[in-house]
């Protein structure tokens, strides 16, 4: 009756005496728990490890027991090194990429400048003299004048021939520039070429136009540089180049150029006779539309001369010295007394600022003789040309010198003597130009210069037929690139039905006729 009475009691202690049995299994195959650190009331000394628990011997006829593996833990980061005392700096390391090389790469050597020259004979010069002038090696200039009397024969170059060419800098040797090829065109249906091959010998090549010329123009409007906005309009590079150096000499780009103003230009292009055009132009006159006046140029060659640019009165546009010695620049400071940027106080600017990219080549105003090529002082690199007794010109803040260009040595008009920088007392990079006569600095931009010469004698009733020609052709001759576009293919007529009345096809047009 007793044990009948504490059989409930003996059941509930059973049953939290398997509970508490179960709990202790759990927290010893735990791996979460096991790792917990110990309890900070843990007594001191030495942790004898526990003796290891055997796990109860299975049932006969049971399932086996299979503990789940634990999951592995999860790979450090750079926060768990940051939680350590002190914390580690990892930075200047870096994983080695895979491939990589054991040693960095050499730096490789400055690349040569290519850059194109264009320069003209004159009395008693040849071609190895031209050549000697502008410090290209004795070997290439000899070998450069044989190849080309060789393909010219008993023929002479008339004086003020233009002579193009390709220069090259070479680092090892700054001052002996190499000519990579050299051409002239005394007719224009020829042209003679001397270009240097890969193993550094000359060879010349004649090149024969056999072909039909045609006369076209191109019309423009000035946005940005007047050489970009004729080449976007259609004009070959080449063209553009030659109508802007014939316009330095009488127009002011910097007072008189604007932007939206509207130019013309004449070409001669060499064509087919299947229509396709093997030459993109020859520039035989020009017109630039100013906003107070209009500048006109005109090819011609007189007899026995050599071609050049002409104004509608048959005076030569080649004058004494240009008026600005780049192009496409733009004028920041004038001349006269300014606060100096730099410096803070008012002073001379004895000279005419020209804002221009980096690198950008700067021209001989005239042909002289440079008496100074160096560092100067707040000038930083500085070219001094004396072009006649009374008259000398002056170019600073370089980036660098022309190829050849030190004291002693005679220029050509036109030649590079250097490139645009900012060394020196600069704020960025510009041409500072300066102009002296007889010792003292004057403005450059107020210097007027004759003409060199005009057409006369027989030459006067050929040209003026010729500027006449040109004139007219200015206005009227063929768009250039209306008269390549194909002709409009007819609309095929609707056919015939009950709903849509016949109609007559369109006309075949072809644009620019």
């Amino acid at each position: 009756m007793t044990f009948g009475l504490f059989r409930p009691v003996l059941f509930a202690i059973g049953i939290i005496g398997l509970a508490m049995a179960g709990l202790v299994l759990s927290h010893r195959f735990n791996p979460e728990i096991a790792a917990l650190p110990p309890s900070a009331h843990a007594p001191a000394g030495p942790v004898v490890p526990a003796a290891p628990v055997a796990a109860p011997p299975a049932k006969p006829g049971s399932a086996p027991v299979i503990l789940a593996d634990s999951e592995p833990p999860p790979p450090p980061s750079t926060a768990d090194f940051g939680r350590t005392t002190p914390p580690i700096d990892f930075r200047g390391f870096q994983m080695k990429p895979p491939g990589a090389p054991a040693a960095a790469a050499e730096a490789e050597p400055p690349a040569s400048d290519i850059y194109d020259l264009t320069l003209r004979l004159e009395k008693g010069d040849t071609i190895e003299k031209l050549l000697a002038d502008i410090d290209v090696a004795p070997a290439d200039r000899r070998q450069i004048a044989e190849k080309l009397q060789s393909l010219l024969k008993k023929r002479r170059l008339a004086v003020g021939e233009t002579i193009e060419l390709t220069m090259q800098t070479i680092p090892e040797q700054p001052d002996a520039p190499r000519v990579l090829a050299l051409s002239v065109r005394p007719q224009p249906e020829r042209e003679y070429i001397v270009s240097r091959t890969d193993d550094g010998n000359y060879e010349a090549d004649e090149k024969v136009y056999k072909v039909s010329p045609r006369i076209v123009r191109v019309e423009g409007e000035r946005d940005g540089s007047l050489q970009q906005s004729g080449i976007k309009a259609g004009a070959p590079s080449a063209a553009m180049i030659e109508f802007v150096r014939a316009l330095s000499y009488d127009v002011d780009f910097q007072r008189e150029l604007k932007q939206g103003q509207k130019f013309t230009v004449l070409l001669e292009q060499l064509v087919t006779s299947d229509g396709k055009v093997t030459h993109p132009g020859r520039l035989l006159a020009g017109e630039l539309r100013l906003f107070k006046r209009t500048v006109t140029v005109i090819r011609y060659r007189p007899q026995g001369g050599a071609e050049g640019f002409y104004n509608p009165q048959g005076e030569s546009v080649v004058r004494s010295f240009l008026r600005t010695p780049m192009d496409a620049s733009r004028i920041t400071s004038r001349f006269g007394m300014r606060e100096h940027p730099i410096l803070g106080f008012s002073a001379l600017h004895a000279g005419v600022d020209f804002a221009a990219p980096s690198g950008t080549p700067i021209l001989a105003a005239g042909t002289g003789k440079v008496v100074s090529a160096g560092p100067n002082g707040g000038y930083g690199l500085y070219v001094k040309l004396q072009h006649t007794q009374d008259v000398a010109t002056a170019y600073a803040h370089m980036s660098r010198i022309g190829p050849g260009i030190k004291p002693g040595v005679s220029v050509r008009q036109g030649q590079v003597i250097g490139f645009v920088g900012s060394t020196g007392m600069s704020t960025g990079p510009h041409l500072h130009y300066e102009f002296l006569k007889g010792g003292k600095h004057v403005n450059p931009l107020t210097q007027k210069f004759a003409m060199r010469g005009t057409v006369g004698g027989k030459d006067t009733a050929r040209f003026q037929a010729l500027a006449k020609q040109y004139l007219a052709q200015l206005k009227s001759a063929p768009v250039a690139g209306d008269i390549d576009k194909p002709a409009e293919q007819p609309k095929p007529a609707p056919k015939k039905t009950a709903q849509a009345p016949k109609e007559p096809a369109p006309s075949q047009v072809a644009k620019g006729d």
